[in-house]
C-alpha cells in the first residue's frame, strides 16, 4: 500500500479536532459566547461540532485498522514480519511518548499540579504505557494516553487477526467484533450501577469495547478498490449524512448519555460505521474532496501524534500558570492562539527529531 495524501491529511484532521475539542473544554467561553440560544442542542448550532472532536480517535483507530491490517492481510505473518512490524510500531510510539514524560517531569519541579502524586506513584507504569490496565489501573500523566495501550493491543492482536482472515471471511470477523464490542459494553453496563458512567469509560472504551472500530477499518481491505465517481460522491454523501444523523440522536440525549441510558452502549460503536465508510470513500475521493492532499494538510498529517501528545499538555500548563485569566471570551480565544503554535511546534519538533529519524532507522534495520 502506497503513501496515500488523502488519509494522512486526514490524520492531521482528527488531531485537530480531538486539539480543539480539549480546548472548549479547557476554555468554554468564547463558545459559549457565540453559541445561539434558539438552535441549542442540535446541529444547526455551530458550536457543538467542537463537542464532537472527540471523534478524531475513532478516525485514528479506523485508519489504524485500514492502514495496518493492509500489512498483514496479504503477507505471509513469519517471524522475520512480526519482529519488524511489532519494532517499527514500538518506534512509532514508546519515543515520542518518552521525550514528553520526561520533559512532563521536568518542568513538574517548576510548575505545580502538572504530575499529579498518583502520576509520581507509578512512574514505571506511565513509561511502560501500562495505564488504565488492570491490576492497577493507574491514571496516565498526560489525559489523552488513554488512547497508547489500546492501540499497543490492537498491534498485538492484529497479526493473530490477519491469521484468522486466512480462514474465514472478512464479513465474519467484522460479526465477531460486533458481539464482542457489544457484549463487553453492554456486560459493564448492566454490572454498574451508578448515576455517572464515566467513572467507567476507562473500561468501557479498553480494547474490547472499541474492536469493532479497528476491524471495521481492517475490512476496507477485502472491499473494491475501484469505484465511480458517482459511487464515491454518493458514498461520501450516505456516510455524512449517517454520521450527523447519529450525532443529532446523541445530542437528543445528552442530559441522560452518562446517567445510565443504554445509549452509551450502541453509540460509540455505531459512529465508527459512517467514520469507516469515509475513510474507505475517501481514499480516492470526488473531485470537490481533492482539496485534502493540500500540502499543509499532509504535513499536519506527518506531526499529528505530536499534535495529539502534546495539546492537552500545552493547555494544561496555561490553566496552571494563569488559573483565573480564561474566563472571558476574548481571552478564551487568546488560550487557542497561544496553544495552537505551540503545539505545533512541539509536534514538528517530535516528528523530525525523534519519529522520523526512529521510523527511517525502524524501515532500514529492522
Amino acid at each position: 500500500m502506497g503513501f496515500n495524501p488523502y488519509l494522512h491529511a486526514l490524520r492531521g484532521v482528527a488531531a485537530t479536532a480531538v486539539l480543539l475539542f480539549h480546548w472548549h473544554q479547557f476554555f468554554p467561553a468564547a463558545a459559549n459566547a457565540v453559541r445561539p440560544a434558539a438552535w441549542a442542542g442540535t446541529l444547526l448550532d455551530p458550536t457543538v461540532y467542537l463537542g464532537f472532536g472527540w471523534m478524531g480517535v475513532p478516525l485514528f483507530f479506523v485508519l489504524s485498522g485500514y492502514l495496518l491490517g493492509g500489512q498483514v492481510a496479504h503477507t505471509e505473518l513469519d517471524g522475520a514480519f512480526l519482529r519488524r512490524f511489532w519494532l517499527r510500531r514500538f518506534l512509532r510510539i514508546y519515543p515520542a511518548v518518552w521525550a514528553e514524560l520526561i520533559i512532563l517531569l521536568l518542568l513538574g519541579t517548576v510548575i505545580g499540579g502538572l504530575i499529579s502524586p498518583q502520576g509520581m506513584a507509578t512512574l514505571p507504569l506511565q513509561f511502560l504505557l501500562w495505564i488504565n490496565l488492570p491490576p492497577f489501573m493507574a491514571q496516565p500523566i498526560n489525559g489523552v494516553w488513554w488512547t497508547l495501550p489500546v492501540e499497543l493491543g490492537f498491534y498485538l492482536l492484529l497479526p493473530l487477526i490477519g491469521l484468522l482472515a486466512r480462514h474465514v471471511t472478512w464479513m465474519a470477523l467484522l460479526a465477531g467484533a460486533a458481539m464482542i464490542t457489544a457484549g463487553w459494553r453492554a456486560g459493564w453496563f448492566l454490572a454498574t450501577e451508578s448515576d455517572n458512567y464515566l467513572t467507567i469509560l476507562p473500561v468501557l472504551d479498553s480494547l474490547p469495547g472499541v474492536l469493532l472500530t479497528f476491524i471495521l477499518g481492517f475490512s476496507l481491505n477485502f472491499l473494491p478498490d475501484q469505484l465511480s465517481v458517482t459511487q464515491r460522491r454518493r458514498g461520501i454523501a450516505i456516510s455524512l449524512c449517517a454520521l450527523l444523523t447519529l450525532m443529532q440522536w446523541q445530542l437528543m440525549l445528552d442530559d441522560v448519555y452518562w446517567t445510565g441510558h443504554w445509549i452509551l452502549i450502541v453509540w460509540p460503536p455505531m459512529i465508527a460505521i459512517p467514520i469507516a465508510g469515509l475513510v474507505y470513500f475517501l481514499r480516492e475521493p470526488s473531485p470537490e474532496w481533492q482539496w485534502l492532499q493540500q500540502r499543509w494538510l499532509v504535513w499536519l498529517g506527518h506531526v499529528s501524534f505530536g499534535i495529539y501528545l502534546w495539546h492537552f499538555q500545552v493547555m494544561r500548563v496555561l490553566i496552571l500558570l494563569y488559573p483565573n485569566l480564561w474566563d472571558t471570551p476574548a481571552i478564551s480565544l487568546l488560550a487557542l492562539l497561544i496553544s495552537l503554535p505551540a503545539t505545533l511546534v512541539l509536534a514538528a519538533l517530535s516528528y523530525y527529531l525523534i519519529e522520523k529519524p526512529l521510523m527511517g532507522w525502524g524501515k532500514k534495520y529492522a
